[in-house]
């Protein structure tokens, strides 16, 4: 439904298809960084769904999911400073993965 309507708005509207062949004038290393993001983002939401529907403590998930997601966003601006070369150096890093 929602996929169906944004492609529906984005092959009607002029300005919308416009922005839309934008896409292939940025850099692959920054398309790459973004859909990283965004799969780490639903590998995330999918575990958290299943961690609600199989265990019976929310409050107790509900810490795993914080930790969770600190743990993916310092995996993240590992990746992007190493591998892309974009955002700032992780300092403390033994601090932060004990």
């Amino acid at each position: 439904g929602n996929g169906l309507a944004c492609a529906a708005l984005f092959t009607s509207v002029p300005g919308l298809r416009k922005h839309a062949w934008g896409i292939f004038k940025v850099s692959r290393r920054y398309l790459f960084a973004a859909l990283f993001g965004e799969c780490l983002s639903l590998f995330g939401v999918g575990l958290v769904t299943f961690s609600y529907s199989s265990f019976y403590e929310p409050s107790v998930v509900n810490a795993a999911e914080g930790g969770l997601q600190q743990l993916f966003n310092l995996l993240f601006a590992l990746v992007s400073r190493h591998i892309l070369g974009l955002g700032r150096q992780v300092e403390q890093l033994q601090v932060k993965f004990a």
